[in-house]
Parts: C-alpha cells; sequence; structure tokens
C-alpha cells in the first residue's frame, strides 16, 4: 500500500499539500495560543460593571493618572463640588470653574469606550470600556463595563488599585456620601454635603445627644446582639411640622457617626416589591437608610397606590427580610405620624421615636446665639438673644422659618429683633401666616 502511494505522483503530491497546510495554519495559530497562554498565565484580569460602585471609583482614578490623560476619545463625567475641597482643584483651571461662590463644576474626563493602554506601577494594563445598548429604555438606556487586564499583576495588585481608586473618588474634607439609586436598581453616590457642625442643629431639649447616644452604642455593640440572637438593626422615627430639620437631623447624625445616607423614594412606579427587597438587601455597609415622607408612599395601608408599585406589605417584607444587612439604621420621617399603619412603627421596626416640634423660646435664643456668633461668647449678642427668644410664642413658628427671618438680617442683630413678625404670632395662627406678613412686609407693608 505504501509503495503504491509513493509510484502515484497526484496521491504522494496531495498529501504532501495537506501536511504542509496544516503546519502552515498550526504556525498561523501559534502566535495567539501562545499570546493566550502569556496573558493567562502572567496576567489578572477585572471586570467593572457600571452598576457596581468601584466603577465610578475606577473612573474618577483614570482621570488622574498620567498614562490616562494621553487618550484622545474621552468620557466627560460633570460633579458639583463644595467650594474648595481639595486644593489641587483651585489651581487647576481644566478642573473646575467658579459657580457662585458656593460650588464648582469638576470635569472628570476618563477613556471613552474602546481599548486602552495605561500603565500602574511599573505594571502594563489594557484597559477595556465597552457600551452596550439597552432594548427597551429609551436614549439613555444602556449599559458599561470596564475590564482592566493586568500584565503581571496579582490579586494583591487589583486589591491596592482598587483601594487606591476608592480614596480618590472620596472628598477631600470630611462630610456624608448622599446614595441614591441608579436605572439599574443599585445605590449610588449622587451627591455629598459637608459634615455640619452639631452646634447648628438646635433641638429642643437634650434630643441632639440623646439620638446621638443611642446611635453609638447601637453601633457598639454587634456582637452583643449577636451573641443574644437579636437582630443588629435600629430603627428611628422622626416626626413633627415641616421645617423643623427632620432631613437635616439625618444627615447630621449621620456625619457625626461617620455614616453615608442612602435615600430611598417609594414614589416610584416602576419600583416593585422584589426591587425594594433587593435594594434594602444590597444597601452599603456603613449606611443609614432614610425614606422620607413614609406616610405619603401608601394611599391605602395594605395595597399600593397609584403611585407606586410597592405595598405596605413589601416594604415590611423588606426591612425584616432574613437578607437584610445586619448592623442597619433605618430613620423615617413623616408629618402625620397618626396616618402610619402599626405595624410599621411596631417595636424592632421603630425602636425609638422623637418628635421635632415648632420652636420653643429656648431654642430661638440659641439659634439666634449661633447666628451672629458662630459659637463664641459675645455678652451682648448673648442679651439680643434672650430678647429675641423671649418674643417667640412656643410651638407657633417652624424653625425654618426664624432661620429664613435671620438670614434676611444676618448682618444686623438688632433689626433682627425690631423687624420681627413674630410679636403677633398667636393671632396669626402659625408660621405659614406669619411667612405671608413677611411677604408683605417685603412688599412695602407694615407687620
Amino acid at each position: 500500500m505504501t509503495a503504491l502511494l509513493e509510484q502515484n505522483p497526484f496521491l504522494s503530491g496531495g498529501l504532501t499539500l495537506m501536511f504542509i497546510g496544516a503546519v502552515m495554519a498550526l504556525l498561523r495559530k501559534l502566535p495567539a495560543t501562545i499570546w493566550a497562554f502569556l496573558v493567562r498565565r502572567f496576567s489578572i484580569s477585572v471586570e467593572i460593571p457600571d452598576r457596581d460602585p468601584a466603577f465610578r471609583w475606577v473612573q474618577s482614578w483614570l482621570a488622574e493618572q498620567r498614562s490616562a490623560r494621553k487618550a484622545r476619545n474621552l468620557s466627560l463625567t460633570t460633579t458639583w463640588v463644595s467650594d474648595d475641597p481639595d486644593p489641587s482643584v483651585e489651581s487647576d483651571p481644566s478642573y473646575g470653574f467658579e459657580s457662585g461662590k458656593l460650588s464648582k463644576a469638576r470635569f472628570v474626563l476618563s477613556p471613552a469606550p474602546g481599548t486602552h493602554v495605561i500603565t500602574y506601577r511599573g505594571h502594563l494594563i489594557v484597559l477595556q470600556r465597552a457600551r452596550r445598548d439597552l432594548e427597551n429604555g429609551g436614549a439613555l438606556a444602556f449599559q458599561e463595563t470596564l475590564t482592566l487586564q493586568i500584565l503581571r499583576g496579582t490579586r494583591a495588585i487589583v486589591d491596592e488599585l482598587l483601594r487606591e481608586a476608592h480614596h480618590a473618588a472620596m472628598p477631600k474634607v470630611p462630610g456624608v456620601n448622599i446614595l441614591t439609586t441608579t436605572r439599574h436598581g443599585s445605590w449610588t453616590v449622587s451627591s455629598w454635603r459637608p459634615r455640619r457642625p452639631l452646634a447648628s442643629i438646635v433641638l429642643a431639649d437634650d434630643m441632639l445627644d440623646d439620638l446621638l447616644k443611642d446611635m453609638r452604642s447601637f453601633l457598639d455593640t454587634a456582637s452583643w446582639y449577636t451573641a443574644r440572637g437579636v437582630p443588629h438593626r435600629r430603627g428611628y422615627l422622626l416626626h413633627g411640622p415641616p421645617g423643623n430639620g427632620k432631613t437635616t437631623l439625618v444627615a447630621a447624625a449621620a456625619g457625626e457617626v461617620g455614616l453615608s445616607v442612602a435615600v430611598l423614594s417609594l414614589n416610584n412606579k416602576l419600583l416593585t416589591d422584589d426591587g425594594l427587597r433587593e435594594l434594602v438587601d444590597n444597601l452599603p455597609q456603613g449606611t443609614v437608610l432614610l425614606i422620607e415622607d413614609i406616610d405619603c408612599a401608601f394611599r391605602t395601608k395594605r395595597e399600593s397606590s397609584e403611585e407606586t408599585g410597592v405595598t405596605l406589605s413589601g416594604l415590611l417584607n423588606a426591612l425584616d427580610g432574613v437578607s437584610s444587612r445586619e448592623g442597619r439604621i433605618l430613620f423615617m420621617t413623616t408629618n402625620h405620624p397618626e396616618k402610619l399603619d402599626p405595624a410599621l412603627v411596631r417595636p424592632g421596626r421603630v425602636d425609638r421615636s422623637f418628635r421635632l416640634g415648632n420652636t420653643t423660646p429656648d431654642q430661638a435664643r440659641r439659634l439666634f446665639s449661633w447666628f451672629y456668633t458662630g459659637g463664641e461668647h459675645d455678652p451682648v449678642i448673648e442679651e439680643l438673644a434672650r430678647e429675641f427668644g423671649e418674643n417667640i410664642p412656643t410651638g407657633q413658628v417652624c424653625m425654618a422659618a426664624i432661620q429664613e427671618h435671620l438670614l434676611r438680617h444676618r448682618t444686623d442683630p438688632r433689626a433682627a429683633i425690631q423687624e420681627m413678625a413674630f410679636r403677633n404670632a398667636e393671632a396669626l395662627g402659625g408660621h405659614e401666616e406669619i411667612v405671608a406678613a413677611w411677604a408683605s412686609d417685603e412688599d412695602g407693608g407694615s407687620n
């Protein structure tokens, strides 16, 4: 048989061509095979979807990398920052511009979708940014993914890079991150507030100290809860007339104990019970959950309203679900606590309730003093503050109305007393009428 093949020129030639073709095909694939082997053996890659918080961290980190700044195709993200959280921004006009005196726009320019090559601490990184349009979502419906392939990289390098990216994305001065939900049903940092001085939070009695003491005690006793089989969760209800600082108190208290604030809106037609449970279960560590105006979320007690797809039963299950994060602090605010379902405010869901009522004379005195001294001792201002407080009827005016009045006269404390519209507050019947009196005074009317 072999002799026959050797004597037949057509068969022997065909076999030779087949062998040569196979060898050539193997040689063509060999470089790619070797490269794929080397990449698998000597590199590590991490994929970061845009629904993960680290996506924004890495995006901000890339904007600061010298090698990434060489990219010619860029993606823009605009953020608003406080007046001067980072001195380097002040000296670099490419990153910020004045917008009044209170805020600046910061332009984060990162590599656009595509493939880019950057370096990090002697390691070569192939950055791939991919964008995929979603089928049912309109113009803004798309998903993005960042893939970092680090040559000669290890898990330790990945961890170091992500920690550095997280640090780069953090504000440069103490403050509170405010989280809201994204289009993907996850949490993202949407804004930031500077840490507010506690002396500027003027509450009746020792309410602020009581709240902070309770929060610190809860955060420091995780092992006690675990040892006794008690869910490590704490719930607070803040109620009272509008304009007395319920939301402000949450942000200030969170900043004082080093927590972020996740604001959950139930008035979303697209939010379902399952989506709500997923959001609560995926609440980031070290974050306070805030649900504002909880009484407005449900038109009926046990069924969803026309404005929302969430039911009260769904909310109760989300708050007490077995997968809910331990160590969670919940704040709920309402102007009408009498409208809340008893199941929502039972012990275990609401452990402490604080009423933020309208202003007392003592609160007015302390707020006046803080406005004009900033906490420093001034006998003259203290006497004016005492006089101001004596003219505030208890429970007739909200704190927001008094603050607005003091802002109108922030450079003249005597004028704040002489022109105050609070003297006839009881006759006027409440702060709504007082505000109307201010409006007529601004238009040329008299008190």
